[in-house]
């Protein structure tokens, strides 16, 4: 069989219901990537907290994080890294929001670091900071992140989202249904920063065509890579209007090594 790209979500797709690889996970994906297909894992998950999974399968291919925001090799400078990033005066444009919306948290982002505006614990996707070193403000922000993510209740929401799409037309607000309650978050990122648009640069790199990509998902995040790819799966657990524009539907959900067997059938491994 031809080289295969072959991109996996992590949450809901690759992870089971314990946020972990399975052992019939990890054998599958490293007997892929054995006969040369190209494993490419492809997250929302900022890179500090989806290395160890990287790790775990022994990969060498670029992983793509925060939805297509960082392109790169973990543990090396990578001269065709890329990061798509907010300028910081946006950034703290963004956080001013505070004055007029219940934002219990703001958290910026980027390759390996983490700065939120206060103390936080039992946010989805992020290690607690009970007692950061350093507080986000027009200061501390040296670096510019690749993502602000503003942590609200789920009512207030849609209206902050609204807020940040009309006054801040270069940026793309997004939140996932994972995140609600009292603990919702609107993730914000440089405009046309896609899953898809990564892999597309990942393709061109490898010199392959979206013919030549599998691609696996179950959010709302995995829509365009799924479109894009020449063979777009959703997962048995995903949200209907996701296996609406798939190719196929694993028959076996994330709990059940469903990625995993779809793809032992799908590329005789």
């Amino acid at each position: 069989m031809s080289t295969k790209l072959i991109a996996l979500d992590l949450d809901g797709t690759t992870l089971n219901s314990t946020s972990q690889l399975s052992e019939k996970t990890r054998n599958v994906l490293r007997t892929a990537s054995q006969r040369g297909h190209k494993i490419v894992i492809t997250t929302g998950r900022p890179d500090n907290i989806s290395t160890n999974f990287y790790d775990q399968l022994n990969l060498t291919t670029p992983m793509i994080n925060f939805n297509g925001g960082l392109i790169h090799i973990p543990h090396q400078q990578w001269a065709h890294e890329q990061a798509s990033t907010l300028p910081p005066a946006t950034a703290l444009a963004l956080l001013a929001l505070k004055k007029e919306f219940p934002i219990k948290v703001a958290i910026a982002e980027g390759k390996q670091f983490v700065l939120p505006d206060r103390p936080f614990h039992d946010l989805p996707f992020f290690t607690d900071m009970p007692a950061p070193k350093t507080l986000l403000n027009a200061d501390s922000l040296r670096q510019a992140p690749i993502s602000l993510s503003l942590f609200t209740d789920a009512l207030t929401l849609p209206h902050l989202q609204e807020a940040v799409r009309q006054r801040f037309p270069h940026v793309t607000a997004q939140t996932w249904g994972a995140w609600s309650g009292d603990a919702a978050a609107l993730e914000i990122v440089r405009e046309a920063t896609h899953k898809a648009t990564a892999l597309q640069y990942l393709l061109d790199y490898y010199q392959l065509q979206p013919a030549d990509m599998l691609a696996f998902g179950d959010d709302d995040n995995d829509r365009d890579m799924l479109t894009l790819a020449g063979w777009g799966v959703a997962m048995q657990n995903a949200r209907p209007a996701i296996k609406a524009v798939a190719d196929d539907v694993t028959p076996l959900s994330n709990a059940e090594d469903g990625m995993a067997d779809y793809l032992v059938r799908r590329l005789a491994l």
